[in-house]
């Protein structure tokens, strides 16, 4: 885990304590603290989903930019990929074009 999402389980943590301390210590019936209790655990509850997605929607963001930085990336590499390939069969024809040329000049000097 890490240390903001440690950090923020811990403020919601002593949130909801801090507010379970304060409604059950207060002067109070019994019906308006169950009441109170109730409605600090629906409030606490919809904190957390609204952390929760939140969350999900950044990692949902992070994704697509990770994916296209690493499509791109994956173009780069196939566009260097083929050139160097390019060059490759460049220099593989002039040194045939060479060869030819010294094999074709030893045979007239053998001739």
């Amino acid at each position: 885990m890490k240390s903001e999402s440690k950090l923020i389980a811990g403020i919601l943590i002593g949130v909801a304590a801090g507010v379970l301390a304060g409604i059950l210590l207060a002067p109070q019936s019994g019906d308006d603290t169950q009441e109170a209790v109730a409605d600090a655990a629906s409030d606490f509850g919809d904190k957390v989903k609204d952390k929760f997605s939140g969350l999900m929607d950044e990692a949902s963001e992070l994704k697509e930019t990770l994916g296209d930085k690493i499509s791109s990336k994956l173009d780069d590499l196939a566009s260097l990929i083929s050139s160097k390939l390019g060059d490759a069969k460049d220099w593989k024809d002039e040194k045939v074009s060479e060869a030819a040329d010294k094999a074709a000049d030893l045979k007239s000097k053998v001739s």
